[in-house]
């Protein structure tokens, strides 16, 4: 019997070892992009609204390794496309807020 099976070299030894907590990193991206998709979703547009007025996207943002100004941007494009579907969702004044309460949040950023 022969055996025809390749030694050793049936595995690329050449993979590159990412850096711990990459995959983490890449995973937290993911969830705020998808996050922004579902806002145009009906079914999931209070549910996305919770997480980019709540702690998820802070948390999620710090661990994607977001800048204070990165985050402003993003919530600022929340508000632009909640403000192109007006009136589907009552929580809408949890992203926006107040001038006062956008400087709250610009500290809490940071």
């Amino acid at each position: 019997m022969t055996n025809n099976l390749k030694p050793d070299r049936t595995v690329n030894s050449g993979a590159k070892n990412k850096a711990p907590g990459a995959e983490i990193k890449v995973l937290a991206g993911a969830i705020l992009l998808q996050a922004l998709k579902d806002l145009w979703v009906d079914e999931e547009r209070s549910k996305c609204i919770d997480f980019f007025s709540g702690q998820e996207f802070h948390i999620c943002s710090k661990i994607s390794g977001m800048s204070s100004d990165d985050k402003l941007k993003i919530l600022s494009m929340v508000e632009g496309i909640i403000d192109q579907n007006p009136g589907k969702d009552k929580k809408v004044r949890a992203i926006r807020g107040t001038k006062a309460d956008r400087a709250e949040i610009h500290e809490l950023i940071r």
